[in-house]
This record gives structure tokens, C-alpha cells and sequence, in this order.
């Protein structure tokens, strides 16, 4: 076992704290460093900012000493998704600064993605180093930790004058530069811009200079009605009916509605007048349905309009190969008189789109053949090109070349190389942003008194869309140019001004900082995501805008695939196994590489989570890639931790139990003493440790879903603190076997709960597995509950059971009694405490009453025994495939913190 003195984040962290800020970071969706580009995957950043922390601190082996470095972490995230209090932030600088007398290490992160690592380095003092193979996340990072800080505080070349009205991007032929600074001859004085105020006032500026430059090029191809702003059109693929008796071009809508807006509902209502189909767009009404949408179940299958025939996929399919898919205007999203109407495109709106011309040489990427993620080439559609309509494309290239020409335009203007580097490039990442919504991924999406503009991955993926919207990218609605730069320039509140970082296109394998660094990253997630595929969508356009700017990240048509660290089949021939051989070679020599540029007496911190929905045997083989590479480069475990990355709305109607859970590992060099040990010794630690470890799990209100993932890690603790774990026979036990049996083990440690219950709990638990909601006989009913030392009649006493008629079932699964209270009941049972807990959280007065009852639960000894129960529920429901019930108890664990909050401080 490692000898090094002990980091704080080695033995406590306030997880609860922690969890709570990640959730409302995740759950924000403006205003922050996500918002300057898309990257995959972001960790939330308070996280980071505590384990940066916790990782570069002493544990001071004295409570009250250690009690206190908990208070600063815990304000350190304590306004959640906003940034810490300065005072909190010069207290942890303080410390760092003591920490490390001769000077406080570099953060190293080498596969920096969105930046937030280090950006949250940056805030805590501390220099940093970045790297990635993928120009996409170099240069997001690069903007974010080594452009914008070198600009912090400077004055714009294009002040606003104060008292004049904001300005409209025409040039003032009267402005004079001197070095950063514009006056207004003689029309007075100018705004002072603190922070990054200066920049973005430029940003704006060049933007809306952009955007009347692009306007005067394409206003023939986006013709306007009097009086009307346009701020959508709305299209959808077209197919020709194979039914010979009808053939006419019918339109694969996937929704018809338009509004749902209380009292202003909207929806395309079609018909067929002489085998064509015609739109007619109904809107202003106050009640009223939209017709069913000829989209038939999973999958590319619709019905046709004229004959309802079925077009199945094999035909789209055939049809799209022979480019005999078309597209056709629907409807249009426009405001006149200040109200957003929908109505009905004309022939000369039709005509100017259809006119458009595609640009050559632009977009011309092949699509991986990889349905998985792009399933766009089994249609027909095999280039970056084809995500776009003609217009879209050509109105993209337009904006990116205009981009292009803006280095030069501010060093005309006065501007200084950093100031003209940083503009330049919140302009280019600005393209990379309007791109997002100005494809065919763009998708109108109608909830209840809701539509919205949806944009390109809302999942890890390029999918063929049937029906999307086109911005009006001149407009001021929606994410049409200038409302990109509203959303990406907040992000700059959460940029640190006084940040020192350098950041580099490099391979993990090879890369070295210039000092030895605390490294801390995330890497990718074995074959989760197929990152540099993904992100030729942004590349293309970053190309066009930016490599003049930044010639060391676009040597290439595309993104770099070679050497990317993931293990995805098609990478490999399509051989899985010789994917995964690649990733754990690949990792290792990675772990090697950066052992060497590690700080003396830090650990590395690593955070991992496998993406799968279901776990099961595709998950096993995720984390025992990357642990085995660990192990193989020589490292152990010294910590695990397991970080929410859901956000804070509620699990239950979202339709999936994703993966919500980050695991950090903290991972130092494996001491040269390490000896081996047997698989009995291995089998006999776990038993011994594992059980503490999924308790401290469980504290942590880890969700359910995610404990078979979580508990990984402190098994693999115990794994790698020895130099090999090997059988009877002497032969290695490798990685997979090892998390094999720590699942089972794991097993056990439910089990052993389970037989801490209470009898009516452990009858009901039993008698549920096996049974459900449904009804079983008594006879089975009454052997089980006499080899628990009670009887049918006392479960039924309990009211955690009904006997009916020789019929028993467990009560739970429908409306309970809501004044049920635990402090009036004689013989109160863990099970009644989780099924009214779910019951009064999900279906009757949410959270609120929920916490009340918790706090009863709490003096009638019930909640601990109530959250192990639900921990075990929830496993029984995952195996029994009962979809629903595992989503509830889910919910429960995930609101569990809140409620013991309510129920403590009186918040409801």
C-alpha cells in the first residue's frame, strides 16, 4: 500500500453538498461555460472545483482541522450552479498557497474535452496545462484557460457611447483607436467595461457587422412578407407511395402539431385533392386535436397519406439510396403585430428556397458508416453536407467565411494580436454554435403551452430527422445568429480572469507538461461515444472560420480519427475485441506516460462512467478496460467517489435510468512493496470492507441504478492495493473476474440488509420478488411467512399485505392511505415507510409531505432501514425487468437528501 501521506479527497468529502451543486449545474441551462460550445459529456464543474481542492490538501489527521476543509469545500460549491463567493475563493487561494510554500502546482488534464477541469483549476489559483488528440476540444479549452484570460479587463475597440441607444453594428466613421480604446470625438464619453464586458461589447459588434455582411448576400434566398418577421420555416421529408394504385409524393411527418399554447393551439391539418397532398395549417384555436402523424411506431415506418399503405424502412431505404427522398416546405413560424403566428409558406418563400444551390467543396465529410450513431448514410445521406438543406448550408459557409476575414478586420481596427485571437475566435465558435441549430437536426418540439427550438445532440448522435425547422438566422428570435451570441457570451462570467494555462492538439500517450502537475481528467468512455466522428459536425465549420488563427489544429480535412482512445468496433475492422485490446493498451501506455509528469505527492484523479442503460456484460467490459489499464500501468486505488451528474429534475417520466453517477477514482503509483495475494485473501477483504463501502454508498443517496457501477470502485481499491490477486493455481485473476466477484459480493451485502429488516419487511420483499402486485396463493403465502417466525395474519396486521378470498398480495403498488402516520402506529415496517414515502413524493403532495413523514420516520428509528430497503427494491425490480417501480424507487433515493434537508431546516 502507498506510504504517501494522505490527501484530504483519500478520506472525506460532503458528498451531499457536492451532489446537490452538480445537480443544479447539470440542471442549468444558460449561463454556463457548456453554453460557449458543445462538447460531449461535460462534469459538472463545482464538482471539479471540490476535488481539485480536496486532491491538493493535506488530510490533517485532526478532526476539527479536518471538519474545517470540509466547511471550505462545502462553500466552495455552496451557491450551486453560480460561482463561490470571492471571499470563499481568496480562503481556498490562502490555503493552497500555504500548501505549497514554493509554489502551487500545474493541473494537468490530457484530455481536456469542454474545459471545465481546468477552468476550475484556473479559479482555484492554479496554472494549467490542457491537451486532446480533437482540435474540437482544444480549441473550446484553449479559448476558455489561455485566449480569454490575456484580455480580461481591456476596453473594446467599439465602446457604446453612454446615453445613446445600443447600437446596431453600423460603423461610426468618426472613431479613433488608441491601442484599445475608442472615443467618440465629440459626441462624449464612452462606457467603461469591467471583466469581459469589453470583449463581448467587440464580440457583439463584429457579430452584427457579420450578420448585415451576410444579409446583403443571401436576401434574395430569404424573401419577407410586409409587416412579418419570419423566425421558422418548418419542413419535412417526402417519399412516393410503392403502392402502384396510388404513388403519390406523401409527406413522413412525425408530429403535425405546431402549438400547444393554452388558447392558441396550432397544427398542419393534411389532405389529398387529386393525388397530391396538400397542408393546411389551422392555428388560433381554443381547443381542438392535431391529426395523428402517419409515423408508425420505432423506426423509419409511415403510413401513407393517400391510401394509408405502409412504407417501411426497407423502402425509405431503397428510396433514399436512389436520392428519390424529398423535402417540402409545411409551415411557418413568423411574428406580426408582436404575436407569433403560424401559417401557411407561399409559392415565393417555396421558390427561393428551392432555388438555392448548394456550395461546392463544402461539407463533403463522409458519414461514418456506423447506424449506431449516423444513420443517415442507410438513407442515402452520406455526407456532412447532406445534414443540411442547400440554403442551411450555403447561409453556414457564408457566416464561417465572413468569420474568416475578422482577424484582420480588428488589427485594422486597432486591435492588438490577443484581442484579435479572442474575438476571432468567440466568432468561429459562434458558427460551431449556429451550426447546432441550423441543420436538419434542428427539431420543433411541442409540449404542453411549450414549443421549442431543439438543436443537433440532445444525445450523442446524428440520426436521420424526418421533419425539423429552418432558423431565420437574420432574426432575433429562437438561435438565430445573434441570439448565439447572447447565450455564448454569459458564459464568460464563469471564465477566470487571472488564469494562466496553455493548451495543445496532443496525444495522451506522449503528451508532457512542462512542470510535473496534478493531473485530473476525464477520459473517454470506451465506445460510449464516438467522439471524433461526432465532432467533424463542428470541425468543418471551425476549419472554414478559424485556421488562420489557429494553424496547429487544422492540418486536416477532418477531425483526427487515428489514435483517438476509444473502442469502437468500426475503428477496428469491427472486431469488439480487437477494440477493446486497443483501448487497454492504449490506456495503459497512457497511465505510463502521465505517471511521470505527476506532481510529487499528489494522486491522480480520474473520473469515469459507463453510459449504458441496462449495465450487464456491455458495462462489466467498459469498467474492466479501464481499471485493467490502470492496474497494468501500476496504479492503485486510493479512493472512490461516486459524483451525481443528473439534473434536479425529477427521474420519474423521463423515460430511462441512464447512468446518472461519475465515479472519481483517486489513483496514486502502486508502492514497490506490494505483495501478492491469494483469491481467498482477495474474496475475504471484500467481505470484510465491501459492506461498510456500500452503507457509505447509500449515505451518499447514490442512485440505485448506479450502485452496481459505484460499488466498483472500492472493490477495485482493495484490488489494486496488491501487486496481482492470483487463483489456486497460481494464475493471475484479471480484472473482469475480479469485478465479477465483487458484484457478488455486493449480492451479499443486500442480502445480509434485507435480513436486518424487519420479518413483515423481509415477507413482503420476498413475497414481491416473486410475485409483484399480483395476487398468490396463501398456501405459498403462509409457509413463507411461518419460516420467518410469523404468520399470514400478522403481515396482514402490518398492512403490508391483503388476504383475500386464498389470494395474498403485497400493498404498495397502488394509492395508499395518506394519513398513515409511523408515530400512531403500533407496529410501523420499513416496507410501509418506502411505499408511502414513494406514494406521498410521486402521486400525492411531492416533496413536502414527503419530508414530513421522512422526519417521522427519522424518530421512529424507520429511515435508515426505509433507504436500504428502497436500495434493495429497486435491485429486485431491475432484474424483474419492472421498469416502473425501479423508475419510483429511483425517484425516492433522488430526492432523498432534499427531503432529510426539509424535514431538518424547515424549507417546505
Amino acid at each position: 500500500m502507498t506510504t504517501e501521506r494522505r490527501k484530504l479527497i483519500e478520506v472525506a468529502l460532503p458528498l451531499d453538498e457536492i451532489n446537490a451543486a452538480c445537480k443544479a449545474d447539470k440542471g442549468r441551462a444558460h449561463g454556463t461555460i457548456k453554453n460557449l460550445h458543445k462538447w460531449f459529456a461535460p462534469m459538472p464543474l463545482p464538482a471539479w472545483r471540490a476535488l481539485l481542492f480536496a486532491a491538493l490538501v493535506d488530510d490533517p489527521a485532526d478532526e476539527d482541522k479536518r471538519v474545517y476543509l470540509l466547511d471550505v469545500i462545502k462553500r466552495l460549491v455552496a451557491n450551486g450552479a453560480d460561482l463561490p463567493d470571492d471571499d470563499t475563493l481568496i480562503e481556498a487561494r490562502e490555503i493552497l498557497a500555504k500548501q505549497f510554500p514554493d509554489g502551487v502546482p500545474t493541473v494537468m488534464d490530457p484530455f481536456c474535452g469542454g474545459g471545465s477541469t481546468l477552468v476550475e483549476a484556473q479559479r482555484l489559483g492554479l496554472p494549467t496545462y490542457g491537451s486532446d488528440l480533437n482540435p474540437v476540444p482544444v480549441l473550446i479549452t484553449r479559448t476558455l484557460t489561455e485566449l480569454l484570460p490575456k484580455v480580461h479587463g481591456q476596453q473594446p475597440l467599439h465602446p457604446e457611447a453612454l446615453g445613446t441607444p445600443k447600437s446596431k453594428g453600423q460603423r461610426s466613421s468618426n472613431q479613433a483607436h488608441d491601442g484599445q480604446t475608442s472615443l467618440l470625438g465629440n459626441t462624449g464619453a464612452v462606457r467603461t467595461y469591467e471583466g469581459y464586458d469589453g470583449l463581448m461589447r467587440d464580440v457583439t459588434y463584429y457579430a452584427e457587422q457579420i450578420r448585415d455582411q451576410a444579409w446583403e448576400k443571401l436576401k434574395a434566398s430569404y424573401p419577407i412578407q410586409p409587416g412579418e418577421t419570419p423566425i421558422a420555416w418548418l419542413w419535412a421529408r417526402t417519399a412516393t407511395c410503392p403502392n402502384p394504385a396510388c404513388g403519390i409524393e406523401t409527406v413522413l411527418s412525425t408530429s403535425w402539431w405546431l402549438s400547444k399554447k393554452k388558447g392558441d393551439r396550432a397544427w398542419i391539418q393534411p389532405r389529398v385533392e387529386n393525388k397530391e397532398v396538400r397542408l393546411e395549417v389551422i392555428s388560433g384555436q381554443r381547443a381542438g386535436e392535431a391529426p395523428p402523424p402517419p409515423k408508425v411506431g420505432r423506426g423509419a415506418s409511415f403510413t401513407c397519406l393517400g391510401c394509408t399503405e405502409l412504407i417501411d424502412e426497407e423502402e425509405l431505404i431503397d428510396q433514399g439510396r436512389n436520392r428519390r427522398i424529398g423535402l417540402r416546405m409545411t409551415a411557418v413560424v413568423a411574428e406580426r403585430g408582436g404575436r407569433r403566428i403560424y401559417r401557411a409558406p407561399d409559392s415565393t418563400e417555396i421558390d427561393a428556397a428551392r432555388a438555392v444551390e448548394a456550395p461546392n467543396g463544402v461539407g463533403e465529410i463522409k458519414l461514418p458508416d456506423n447506424p449506431r450513431w449516423f444513420s443517415g448514410p442507410r438513407f442515402g445521406f452520406t455526407t456532412q453536407a447532406d445534414v443540411y438543406t442547400p440554403r442551411q448550408l450555403l447561409t453556414v459557409a457564408t457566416f464561417a467565411d465572413l468569420v474568416a476575414e475578422t482577424y484582420e478586420t480588428v488589427t485594422e481596427d486597432g486591435g492588438r494580436k490577443e484581442w484579435a485571437d479572442a474575438t476571432a475566435t468567440l466568432l468561429g465558435l459562434g458558427v460551431g454554435r449556429l451550426a447546432q441549430f441550423a441543420s436538419t437536426q434542428a427539431r420543433w418540439t411541442v409540449r404542453d403551452n411549450v414549443s421549442s427550438f431543439e438543436g443537433a445532440f440532445p444525445r450523442n448522435d446524428l440520426p436521420i430527422t424526418w421533419d425539423f425547422y429552418e432558423i431565420n438566422v437574420f432574426g432575433e428570435a429562437g438561435p438565430s445568429w445573434m441570439q448565439t451570441f447572447v447565450s455564448t457570451l454569459r458564459s464568460l462570467k464563469n471564465v477566470v480572469g487571472d488564469g494562466s494555462g496553455a493548451v495543445v492538439r496532443a496525444d495522451a500517450r506522449t503528451t508532457t507538461p512542462p512542470m510535473k502537475s496534478l493531473i485530473a481528467t476525464d477520459p473517454p468512455y470506451f465506445e460510449a461515444i464516438g467522439y471524433a466522428d461526432l465532432s467533424d459536425y463542428f470541425y468543418i465549420w471551425h476549419r472554414f472560420a478559424l485556421r488562420r488563427v489557429h494553424p496547429d489544429l487544422y492540418a486536416t480535412m477532418a477531425a483526427p480519427k487515428t489514435g483517438e482512445l476509444t473502442a469502437i468496433p468500426s475503428h477496428h475492422g469491427g472486431s469488439s475485441d480487437a477494440a477493446k485490446r486497443y483501448f487497454i493498451e492504449g490506456f495503459t501506455e497512457t497511465f505510463g506516460n502521465l505517471r511521470k509528469s505527476l506532481f510529487p505527492g499528489l494522486p491522480m484523479l480520474v473520473v469515469y462512467a459507463s453510459k449504458e442503460q441496462k449495465g450487464g456484460k456491455d458495462e462489466l467490459s467498459r469498467w474492466a478496460s479501464i481499471l485493467t489499464a490502470m492496474v497494468d500501468a501500476e496504479l492503485e486505488i486510493t479512493g472512490t467517489w461516486p459524483i451525481n451528474g443528473t439534473g434536479d429534475r425529477r427521474m420519474i417520466g423521463q423515460g430511462t435510468n441512464a447512468v446518472a453517477t461519475y465515479i472519481v477514482m483517486v489513483v496514486r503509483p502502486r508502492d514497490r512493496s506490494a505483495a501478492p495475494c491469494s483469491l481467498g485473501e482477495f474474496t475475504k477483504a471484500l467481505r470484510r470492507e465491501l459492506g461498510a463501502a456500500v452503507r457509505d454508498l447509500q449515505a451518499a443517496s447514490i442512485l440505485p441504478v448506479d450502485m452496481a457501477q459505484a460499488v466498483m470502485g472500492p472493490g477495485m481499491s482493495i484490488y489494486s492495493r496488491y501487486a496481482s490477486v492470483v487463483d489456486q493455481s497460481g494464475a493471475r485473476v484479471h480484472v473482469d473476474d475480479a469485478l465479477r466477484l465483487i458484484n457478488s459480493v455486493f449480492g451479499e451485502v443486500q442480502e445480509e440488509q434485507e435480513g436486518e429488516l424487519d420479518a413483515d419487511s423481509q415477507f413482503a420483499v420476498t413475497w414481491w420478488h416473486k410475485h409483484g402486485w399480483a395476487h398468490g396463493p396463501f398456501g405459498e403465502a403462509d409457509q413463507l411467512a411461518r419460516a420467518k417466525g410469523i404468520s399470514v395474519d400478522d403481515v396482514v396486521r402490518a398492512q403490508v399485505a391483503t388476504s383475500k378470498g386464498g389470494k395474498v398480495a403485497a400493498i404498495g403498488g397502488d394509492i395508499l392511505d395518506r394519513g398513515w402516520d409511523p408515530l400512531k402506529d403500533d407496529r410501523p415496517t420499513a416496507w410501509e415507510a418506502v411505499h408511502h414515502l414513494v406514494d406521498r413524493l410521486i402521486d400525492g403532495g411531492g416533496e413536502a409531505e414527503a419530508s414530513v413523514l421522512l422526519d417521522k420516520l427519522t424518530q421512529r428509528g424507520l429511515a435508515d432501514s426505509a433507504r436500504a430497503l428502497t436500495y434493495r427494491l429497486a435491485a429486485v425490480a431491475a432484474t424483474t425487468k419492472r421498469t416502473k417501480d425501479e423508475e419510483r424507487y429511483n425517484a425516492l433515493i433522488d430526492a432523498w437528501t432534499r427531503l432529510t434537508s426539509s424535514a431538518q431546516g424547515g424549507l417546505f
